[in-house]
């Protein structure tokens, strides 16, 4: 088992064993220290401890995923990577191990650590990534350095007097430093996505990384803090997948995505297109005059030249369906009033058993209650008619298969003392006087079909890699038999079989399949048992049964 699996898996293991053994001694101590990493607090106590232990349970899923994405090795190379890169990816990972492993510094040697890590790789991802402009690389530098600077003048600031005394625009400096950082992820997710390496599973958990906040706020609003909203606080994990992911696909090939440039010309154009097509909030019903020499009315009809089904059409459009169905451009030119008054006349006779020259499926257009009684299949949709007819094509299916095994129960072995492991017996039913073959499944055999059909071929047929058997006939089904050997059969008697003949078939995969010959689907094995190479095909043939057998020609005898 790999490093990163087995490592996910055990810590998933222990963390339901501390779980359990929490449930067990009534305290969530055990589960709490495998899961957070850190001693609980005392309001961990006061917590009640089942949903306590549900959530530390989340947390160790959430862990062990965690653990599988980090240790996973990198991808195999695929172009070379630079030193930059290189460099890049080494100090993400050590990013991901610093953030990963609990520190006990004191916090201004923890902030310097921190900047002395995260400043460079922030350096080389404004170089390593391609497809950005020279601006966008600066801004990006610009941004990513606010909240390390930030961090470290709080850090050295911290209960002084400097920090009392520029108090009226701290609030304001943390402000930027946080919209900082957001402009600083949302810059390193376009790079990513610009220069195409990073996979969109990576950075959908760089987008992920801002619902973390939100997902902490939510919590600390509904439970009023505790050990819950500290259990949701450890769960801000997609920063650390999101980094480990980032190192493991650097070595991928940039395919580069064109930026968002939009030339000044065009929002001019698209807000004059606009202006030009915007009208009134919905299009105008029929008046019953819209068949008029004009292009604009003419363009109603458009997908409507053959009558649709009518659960098909919403309520509304079912009546300019039913006129677009019915009138024809070489027809007298009726007006949609009258085309209207001679359907409703028609369901009207209709309903009353009178004969009607109009075809129902266009009445139900128009009374789909009244043509629905007698042609009840009208009201169907098309999805509902697909539905019928493949349940009908599953039960021709099914009795095809029946039969077939049926036909496969009657067929018997015709030489059943030559037993092998590799031989199948299967019922062909030649429908359209066409024969089967056996082939090697991995060669273009389009050329020796060709040359086997141009030559005068009786009853086998062979050219390289294929293998024709004209055998079948349309007035019974064949039984077919095919046993691949080790070596060359004995000789079998001639006596009983209309046909005994031999030729040589080729296998340079080192696989020779019979095709699916029988409905009920039965497998032929492997037929080239010796691997890649010349084998010797031999067919005794007779009215309905055909035996094949397959072996080696460098141990013929």
């Amino acid at each position: 088992m790999r490093i990163y699996r087995l490592a996910a898996s055990a810590y998933l293991v222990i963390t339901i064993g501390s779980i359990i053994l929490s449930l067990v001694i009534g305290t969530a101590t055990p589960a709490w220290l495998l899961t957070m990493w850190y001693p609980p607090d005392e309001f961990v106590g006061r917590s009640s401890l089942v949903p306590l232990l549900g959530g530390l349970l989340l947390l160790g899923l959430v862990n062990a995923w965690m653990l599988w994405e980090i240790l996973r090795p990198p991808t195999p190379v695929a172009v070379p990577m630079g030193r930059a890169a290189r460099w890049l990816r080494l100090l993400l990972y050590a990013e991901v191990l610093w953030l990963l492993i609990p520190s006990f510094f004191p916090g201004p040697i923890e902030t310097v650590i921190g900047l002395a890590l995260w400043v460079p790789v922030l350096v080389l991802f404004a170089v390593v990534p391609t497809g950005s402009s020279r601006l966008f690389r600066l801004a990006l530098l610009l941004f990513g350095l606010v909240e390390p600077v930030v961090s470290l003048v709080n850090s050295l600031a911290d209960d002084s007097e400097f920090q009392l005394f520029m108090s009226p625009a701290y609030r304001a400096t943390l402000m930027a430093a946080g919209l900082a950082s957001f402009v600083l992820m949302v810059m390193l997710l376009l790079a990513q996505r610009r220069d195409g390496r990073w996979s969109r599973t990576t950075l959908l958990i760089g987008v992920g990384t801002f619902v973390s906040p939100f997902l902490v706020e939510l919590v600390d609003a509904l439970t009023s803090g505790g050990a819950i909203e500290s259990i949701a606080e450890a769960m801000d994990v997609l920063y650390l997948v999101w980094l480990a992911r980032t190192a493991r696909e650097l070595n991928r090939e940039p395919a580069r995505k064109a930026p968002l440039r939009v030339p000044p010309a065009v929002p001019a154009v698209a807000a004059a297109l606009l202006v030009m097509v915007v009208g009134s909030e919905g299009r105008p019903h029929l008046t019953y005059t819209w068949l008029v020499d004009g292009p604009d009315e003419l363009m109603e009809c458009v997908g409507w030249s053959k009558p649709a089904r009518v659960a098909d059409i919403p309520a509304h459009e079912r009546d300019r369906a039913y006129l677009c169905s019915v009138n024809k451009p070489s027809g007298p030119h009726l007006s949609d009033q009258e085309l209207l008054g001679k359907g409703w006349d028609a369901c009207a006779r209709f309903a009353a058993d009178e004969p009607v020259r109009a075809r129902p499926a266009l009445l139900a257009l128009l009374c789909p209650e009244v043509i629905g009684r007698k042609y009840p299949d009208l009201l169907l949709s098309s999805a509902q008619i697909d539905q019928r007819q493949a349940a009908k094509d599953d039960l021709v299916r099914e009795q095809l298969a029946r039969e077939a095994r049926e036909e496969d129960a009657r067929c018997r072995d015709p030489w059943p003392t030559l037993r092998t492991r590799f031989q199948a017996t299967a019922s062909y039913y030649d429908w359209d006087t066409q024969p089967y073959g056996i082939y090697d499944p991995e060669a273009d055999i389009e050329q020796d079909s060709d040359v086997i059909w141009d030559s005068d071929v009786d009853a086998l047929g062979t050219s390289g890699e294929l293998a024709l058997f004209f055998t079948s006939t349309q007035d019974w089904a064949t039984c077919v038999t095919a046993k691949a050997l080790n070596s060359a059969p004995p000789p079998l008697r001639r006596k009983g079989w209309d046909k005994v003949v031999e030729a040589d078939i080729i296998s340079e995969s080192g696989q020779l399949v019979m095709e699916t010959l029988s409905a009920s689907r039965v497998r032929f094995p492997n037929l080239a048992r010796s691997g890649p190479g010349r084998y010797r095909l031999r067919l005794y043939t007779r009215p309905g049964v055909d035996l094949i057998l397959i072996y080696p020609a460098r141990r013929a005898a």
